[in-house]
C-alpha cells in the first residue's frame, strides 16, 4: 500500500512537471487546440456521468472524477510531449522505469518468482524448510498462474524428499501430515548427492 502510494506520488510529480513543460515549450498553434480538446472531453464526461449516490457534494465529486479520468489520457500525452521536448530520448528510459516499477509489474514479478524450487538447496533440512515456507507463499499468491507455480514447486519438493528418503516421507504422510507441516523429524538429514561432473 505504501509503495503504491509512493509510486503514484512520483508519477504525479513527474506528470505535473511534464504538463508544465508542455504548456511552456509546445507551440501555441498546437497547444491551444489540444488544451481545448482536453477541456471539452473532460466536461463532456463530467456532464454525461450518471451516479446513484445522493447528495450534491458527492455528486460533484464523482462527476469531477469522471471528467478527470476522461481527460487523463490527453494530460498524459501533454506531459509526455513536454518531457520529450525537454529531455529528448531520455524520456523513453523514464517511461520504461515507471512501467517496470509500477505496482502491477512489481506484483507480477513477485508472483512469478514466488514458490520456485531453489536449485541451490542441497540438504534435506533446507528442502523441508522450503516446503514449509511455500505454504505461506501459496496463500499470498495473487494470480492463478502464481499459485500453479507454487503448487508445482511444492510437488517437486515432495518428489525430491521421496527420492532421498521414501520410507521417512511415507511415515510422515501416514502420520498427521498437513500442507503446512514440517516432515523433517521423519526424514534422515543428509546432503543430497552432488550431480556428476564432467572430467
Amino acid at each position: 500500500m505504501a509503495y503504491s502510494f509512493a509510486w503514484r506520488a512520483v508519477c504525479g510529480v513527474i506528470g505535473g512537471l511534464g504538463i508544465a513543460l508542455g504548456l511552456i515549450v509546445l507551440p501555441l498553434d498546437l497547444l491551444i487546440p489540444f488544451v481545448l480538446l482536453t477541456i471539452v472531453v473532460g466536461l463532456t464526461a463530467a456532464v454525461g456521468h450518471t451516479t446513484n449516490t445522493t447528495g450534491d457534494q458527492q455528486e460533484r465529486r464523482t462527476r469531477g472524477q469522471a471528467g478527470l479520468l476522461a481527460a487523463l489520457p490527453f494530460l498524459g500525452l501533454l506531459a509526455l510531449a513536454g518531457l520529450a521536448l525537454a529531455l529528448g530520448t531520455v524520456v523513453l528510459l523514464l517511461v520504461l522505469t515507471l512501467v517496470i516499477t509500477s505496482p502491477p509489474a512489481v506484483r507480477w514479478y513477485g508472483d512469478s518468482h514466488r514458490g520456485e524450487l531453489d536449485e541451490s538447496v542441497t540438504s534435506t533440512a533446507q528442502l523441508c524448510r522450503q516446503w514449509h515456507d511455500t505454504f505461506e507463499d501459496l496463500h499470498q499468491a495473487t494470480t492463478p498462474a502464481a499459485r500453479l507455480r507454487i503448487v508445482t514447486a511444492r510437488q517437486r519438493c515432495l518428489d525430491e524428499l521421496e527420492r532421498r528418503d521414501p520410507d521417512g516421507l511415507n511415515a510422515w504422510l501416514s502420520s498427521t501430515a498437513s500442507a503446512a507441516g514440517d516432515p523433517s523429524r521423519f526424514l534422515r538429514m543428509h546432503q543430497s548427492e552432488a550431480p556428476p561432473t564432467d572430467s
